[in-house]
Formats: C-alpha cells, sequence, structure tokens
C-alpha cells in the first residue's frame, strides 16, 4: 500500500516537476548539500579523513577492501564519542591512467560529507591492473597541498597511506614532505600491504613515513576475510524497503544525474559485495542526515524550496504534495532505520575500545584502531 502510494502521488507532482526545476534555477535556490560537503558548520570537532591508496598490480584486489567495507568505517566513525563532523576523501595512486604528467596520482574524491559520492568513485575503478610506477613522494604532496581540509583549530586529520613498494622511487623527495605533514599536525599511518617478495626492504619505507609525520604503522593482507558480522541481529530482505525509499527521491538541477547514479551505484556496489556492506551501507541510509546530501539535487531533501513562499507559479496543491512526499520519506527512513538495534553496532565498538578486536592483518581493523587511538578513545 505504501509503495503504491509513493507511485500514485509520484505521478501526480511529476507532470509538475519541469515548472518547479525552472523556479528552482532560475531563483538559484540551493541546498547545503552540495557547497557545504567541504565545510563545516555544525559544532561537532572536525574529523577529516583521506585514505591514499596504491592501485598499482602489486596491490591488486585493495580497493575491494576499501570501498566493501567504508560504509561499516564511516557508521563506527560516527558512532564515536564525542560525535565528529566527519569527512573523507581518496587520493589513488600509481595506476598508469592517472597520467606521467600527474606522476600517476589522482584524487579520486576530494574531502566531502557526501559519502555516496566516494563510494560511487571507488567502483568506478577496475580492483585489478598491471604493474604502475609508484611514487609515493607525489601521492603524499598530493593528500597535502591538493586536499582542502579543514581550517578549525581543533580539526582531527589524518591519512591512511596504504600500499606497498620502495618509497624512495624519487629519491629521499619524500622526507620534505613528512616534514611538512608534522608541521600541519596530519599524520601518515602508514599501511603496508604484505604481498610483496621484497617486503624487508620496503617495509621500512612505511615505517619512516608513520615515524617522521607521528602516524602509526601496521601491515595488512588483501582480501583477508573478516568473520566478525555488525548486523547480528537484522534477518529481514530489507532490499524492496530500499527500493521504495529511493523512489521517494526526485531528481532536478545539473547536478541531478550525478547524485542519482551516484546512490544507485553506492547501493548495487554494497549489495553484490557482502550481506554485512549492504546492511551497513542501508543503516547510513537510515540515519536522519543522508537526506541533506542530496539538498541540490532532489525536490524533497530541498526544504528551502519545499517550505519557502515561491509565489503564484506554485500552487499550494502540488507544494503541499511535495510536502506529502517527504512525509512519506520520513515514514520509510524511520521503518528502515527500526530494523537496526544499536546494540549491534555498539557492541562492535565497545570491542575496538576495549582492545578486543586485533587487527588481524585486516583493512578495516587497522583503520578503525588507529582512529579510535587518534579520536582518543582508547
Amino acid at each position: 500500500m505504501l509503495v503504491r502510494s509513493i507511485n500514485m502521488k509520484g505521478k501526480r507532482v511529476c507532470c509538475y516537476l519541469s515548472m518547479v526545476i525552472f523556479i528552482l534555477l532560475c531563483r538559484n535556490v540551493r541546498g547545503e548539500g552540495g557547497g557545504s560537503s567541504n565545510r563545516h558548520n555544525d559544532t561537532h570537532r572536525p574529523l577529516d579523513i583521506v585514505f591514499c591508496v596504491d592501485l598499482s598490480g602489486s596491490t591488486n584486489g585493495l580497493i575491494n577492501d576499501l570501498r566493501d567495507n567504508l560504509w561499516m568505517i564511516i557508521n563506527l566513525a560516527e558512532n564515536m564519542e564525542p560525535k565528529p563532523s566527519l569527512r573523507i576523501g581518496v587520493v589513488g595512486f600509481s595506476r598508469p591512467s592517472f597520467g606521467k604528467e600527474n606522476a600517476y596520482v589522482k584524487i579520486l574524491a576530494p574531502l566531502t560529507k557526501n559519502f555516496d559520492f566516494v563510494v560511487s568513485e571507488l567502483y568506478k575503478l577496475r580492483p585489478s591492473i598491471e604493474k604502475g610506477d609508484q611514487i609515493v613522494s607525489a601521492a603524499i604532496h598530493t593528500c597535502l597541498n591538493d586536499m582542502k581540509w579543514s581550517d578549525r583549530n581543533d580539526a582531527v586529520k589524518m591519512v591512511y597511506l596504504v600500499g606497498n613498494g620502495m618509497v624512495t622511487a624519487n629519491g629521499h623527495e619524500y622526507v620534505r614532505y613528512c616534514e611538512q605533514a608534522r608541521q600541519k599536525n596530519i599524520p601518515f599511518h602508514a599501511i603496508y600491504v604484505m604481498k610483496s617478495a621484497n617486503w624487508f626492504n620496503e617495509l621500512p619505507g612505511y615505517r619512516r613515513i608513520a615515524g617522521l609525520t607521528n602516524g602509526m604503522q601496521t601491515e595488512i593482507t588483501i582480501n583477508k576475510p573478516d568473520n566478525v558480522p555488525v548486523w547480528t541481529s537484522v534477518t529481514s530482505d530489507l532490499t524492496q524497503l530500499n527500493l521504495s525509499y529511493n523512489s521517494t527521491f526526485l531528481w532536478s538541477g545539473p547536478d541531478s544525474g550525478n547524485c542519482r547514479r551516484a546512490m544507485v551505484a553506492s547501493d548495487s556496489g554494497a549489495y553484490y559485495a557482502t550481506n554485512d556492506a549492504f546492511l551497513n551501507r542501508l543503516y547510513c541510509k537510515s540515519r536522519e542526515h543522508y537526506r541533506n546530501n542530496f539538498s541540490y539535487c532532489d525536490i524533497v531533501s530541498n526544504t528551502a524550496l519545499v517550505y519557502a513562499d515561491v509565489g503564484p507559479e506554485v500552487s499550494n496543491e502540488y507544494q503541499n504534495r511535495i510536502k506529502e512526499l517527504l512525509t512519506i520519506r520520513e515514514q520509510l527512513r524511520i521503518q528502515l532505520n527500526t530494523h537496526f538495534p544499536s546494540e549491534d553496532l555498539n557492541k562492535i565498538q565497545q570491542a575496538y575500545i576495549k582492545g578486543e578486536m586485533p587487527d588481524n592483518n585486516i583493512l578495516h581493523r587497522c583503520v578503525m584502531n588507529i582512529l579510535y587511538r587518534s579520536w582518543g578513545m582508547r
């Protein structure tokens, strides 16, 4: 019945969308979802995390470990106390397609609160390629100077440098950038990928980067499974509920195509990864702040438009119908959220805090153990 109601209301407002979009664009009514993704306009302490990942042939499969577990990392990070204002960015290096002129380094996602965009960009990448040149110093330089870090004095900033190979491919230039990182109070937590036969020569370089930047260092094995799921209490199939929730979005504006594709790619990527990845994704969508990510490209999310006095061009009838769709979305969000007991997430978090979740050479465990120490929870 609820899905049928959504479809009926969607059809009733569909014929009116062109007028609303016209007003939206002409009046430049833009929400906070896009522009503020790179600003901290709340009272929570900023937490900026950049993943700087080696995507060469020697780390094939690493991208799967990151993108399939990123929703869990986000949920656990946002569940910390005190609650952070989290932004995530990703820098890739060592892929030939990134260009020799860029030293094979590319910003895959700038620091942002729109995690759909981050994850969808990661799913565009092939998990495996041939060998690439690893210029670690260029990757460090990009993280430091091309990312728009928070300017708040109390911000916690960090980079997870994940890869292998010799860090001296460009001489010892990396040392100079490490000194800059220490001056900027941006530690590089070096996570070495144990896949190279030359690890005994490569590992000391990663340790030195961590030491020079006041970071931590550890090692991982690619595609090592973690048999500790988060949502042990969730037994329902939430696929249809998620589709019903998605149908309440009325995309509009120049960025609407990118927004819609980011949501779909994040959903499908998690769905085809693991059940726990999909559940972590849906839990993130069930939280109140999720819709704010799309307030600049979804009419229903844009409360500045929905509740504004938009004038005689828009009748109260159509504005009320959009409000009704917003109400239906909120009902679906609450319904989705009730499937995720907070005890499940808190149980995993307490295990990390008490030191009962060892790294076990698993990427997301290393990330979380370092993060809890950095945030002062361990």
